[in-house]
């Protein structure tokens, strides 16, 4: 698995499809991949998912926010995620609508994580998400100015109530309809995905699926 702040130009292999929020092979690379992801970390058990994944050899975005990097414990687990060789992507401050504030709000919603993460772990976020996938034109563009390459999602179910178990969940994103090659993965730092994403991971990668590293992504459209 590699460290985000080793990564090297020649081992950009996808780029994100702003259309539907998945990633596409540059050339010759798998097409057939999907993309890990995780929101609101590092509350209760990031670490634990991110232990999981450094079991199974695996990558992925753990995208933070900033009132869960508040006091000593959870920088300590912020920082352990990130020399595991996790990303770890910006996902607002209080995790608020940016719709609903100012540009000044949404600049230090923004900008207050990437100087957190970066006082931290000493690397900057290089991958945004908006709660809710709520973006405006300023947040896009200021996402754009801080050098990050903003992102939704394909499909997720851990937030619905009727899949907050470890077999229904597992169930849902191994079988959902929408899946597809380059699937963007939503999940959380919740109980249920810790308990159940082992069993996803080995799913996906029983169905032919590679987990995407995301030193693979290319950032670049978003400078």
């Amino acid at each position: 698995m590699k460290k985000e702040n080793k990564e090297s130009a020649d081992q950009k292999q996808y780029v994100l499809n702003p259309n539907n929020w998945s990633v596409t092979p540059i050339s010759s690379a798998n097409p057939k991949v999907v993309l890990l992801t995780f929101d609101d970390s590092p509350d209760k058990y990031a670490l634990d998912i991110a232990k999981q994944l450094k079991i199974l050899d695996v990558n992925a975005i753990f995208f933070v926010n900033g009132h869960f990097i508040d006091n000593d414990k959870q920088k300590k687990i912020l920082q352990q995620i990130h020399e595991m060789g996790f990303f770890i992507g910006n996902h607002t401050y209080n995790h608020v609508k940016l719709t609903d504030l100012s540009e000044e709000e949404q600049r230090n919603e923004i900008v207050k994580v990437n100087d957190a993460v970066e006082k931290i772990t000493g690397t900057r976020p290089q991958f945004f998400r908006a709660p809710y996938g709520a973006n405006t034109d300023f947040s896009k563009q200021l996402v754009k100015e801080e050098g990050m390459l903003l992102m939704n999602w394909s499909f997720g179910y851990d937030w619905q109530k009727e899949y907050q178990e470890k077999d229904k969940l597992t169930e849902i994103m191994l079988d959902t309809p929408y899946l597809m090659n380059g699937a963007n993965l939503l999940m959380h730092d919740r109980k249920w995905t810790s308990e159940a994403i082992t069993d996803i991971v080995k799913g996906y990668q029983k169905k032919g699926y590679d987990i995407i590293d995301p030193s693979q992504l290319d950032i670049s459209p978003s400078k």
